[in-house]
């Protein structure tokens, strides 16, 4: 989401616990050089726990661009990362069918690396545009996708 600064407007996700609490928030740090006159950068970083389990949190092309964002996480103990983005369009562009498929945009198969190059699951959530880019996924430590949403479809 957007948010106001004091020197301008950043990215950033929010943490919310079980019972709708803020528990934090990452804000996206290294901006796609489209975006520079959109947004400022974010300065920190953080890694979240809840119910033992320690994530991340790495914003849009942040993930895909950029794996230092995904390796900081995973140096610090993460065990997931989780991704929102938003790649695609609601008035052009391919219909794609099959998950990773080689003529499909390089977007899956970043997610993927960034999962094997960290060995951490990569927890990747696409806008549900009407032609989208890549599916909102689940990548395990190992590359390969555990379950994924269909393309388009709004889910997680």
């Amino acid at each position: 989401m957007d948010w106001h600064h004091s020197v301008g407007l950043v990215n950033l996700a929010y943490v919310i616990s079980s019972t709708g609490g803020i528990l934090g928030y990452q804000t996206k740090n290294q901006l796609d050089p489209t975006e520079d006159n959109i947004w400022i950068p974010g300065t920190e970083r953080s890694v979240f726990e809840l119910n033992g389990i320690k994530f991340g949190i790495t914003i849009c092309h942040e993930g895909f661009r950029y794996p230092e964002s995904v390796r900081w996480a995973a140096q610090h103990d993460a065990k997931i990362v989780f991704h929102p983005h938003f790649t695609g369009s609601n008035t052009d562009g391919i219909q794609l069918t099959e998950w990773g498929a080689k003529y499909n945009p390089y977007y899956e198969k970043a997610m993927m690396m960034r999962a094997m190059e960290n060995t951490i699951y990569f927890d990747s959530s696409n806008f549900a545009s009407l032609y989208p880019e890549s599916a909102s996924s689940i990548i395990a430590p190992d590359g390969t996708c555990v379950a994924h949403e269909t393309y388009g479809r709004i889910g997680v």
